[in-house]
């Protein structure tokens, strides 16, 4: 049995931009999706494109193949990158509002983050996670991959200086989204803080931690609860701008 070595090639890039693309996903890519799964997922991607792809130039230098790879890597990082905004801003804003509540030292291990977070920022990832399941969102990583490929084919990718600009431009909208998410509850929490403070000066007597860290913790729950429905609609249009921002990345790497 011979393998031919421009097919066997084709298949190994087609692996390793949707290894790239599964690996940096949010949700799919996460720790606790076991390795296997996610080769196997990329596996099948890049079997079930094959057949639709040209055959590719095979390079000749080892220079060359890394260069190759290197692009792919390029491309599958960044999409990942932009499609993990939303739930990184949500989280950074979920860890401001634990820490007005004062919950900084009450953290939860979180396999999305990959790390251990506040519990304000594990509830709200949780339901960012559970409404982006909801809607098919981690159907658009799969879309993404085979729309790649014709909007950027293999060896046809292009990287400028102009992509580490755009990374920067993408990085800003954490700061935006997890304002966005948590601005009520930001604002009704600084208020309560000035209020004690205020307090604290006039009754200086008045143990005022006793009395405002229960305050603190019962608003914030609170409005949390309340806020809920209120984030399902924002997370609804800040994921449509997720698949955008992942076909404009898309677009950018066409040149």
């Amino acid at each position: 049995m011979t393998i031919d070595l421009a097919v066997f090639y084709k298949f190994l890039l087609l692996l390793l931009r949707a290894s790239f693309i599964v690996f940096f996903a949010p949700v799919i890519g996460s720790r606790s999706v076991p390795a296997v799964a996610k080769i196997a997922l990329a596996s099948f991607l890049a079997y079930s494109q094959i057949s639709f792809i040209e055959n590719i130039h095979v390079p000749e230098t080892v220079v060359e193949l890394l260069l190759v790879v290197f692009r792919e890597l390029l491309l599958g990082m960044s999409i990942g990158f932009a499609s993990r905004l939303i739930f990184d801003g949500i989280q950074l804003g979920g860890q401001y509002v634990g820490y007005m509540m004062g919950f900084s030292i009450v953290n939860v291990v979180d396999p999305q983050a990959e790390a251990a977070v506040p519990l304000i920022s594990h509830f709200e990832n949780i339901i960012a996670v559970l409404f982006f399941l909801a809607i098919g969102g981690h159907l658009w990583f799969l879309s993404a991959f085979v729309d790649s490929l014709k909007i950027v084919p293999i060896e046809e990718l292009s990287v400028g200086l102009k992509w580490t600009m755009y990374a920067v431009h993408l990085g800003e909208k954490i700061f935006v989204i997890g304002l966005k998410v948590n601005a009520p509850i930001f604002v009704v929490l600084f208020l309560i803080q000035l209020v004690m403070a205020i307090i604290a000066r006039v009754v200086p007597q008045m143990n005022i931690f006793m009395v405002g860290f229960p305050i603190q913790i019962f608003v914030g729950l609170l409005l949390l609860a309340f806020s809920i429905r209120g984030m399902v609609a924002l997370f609804t249009s800040e994921f449509m701008n997720m698949k955008l921002m992942m076909y404009s990345v898309i677009n950018f790497f066409s040149g």
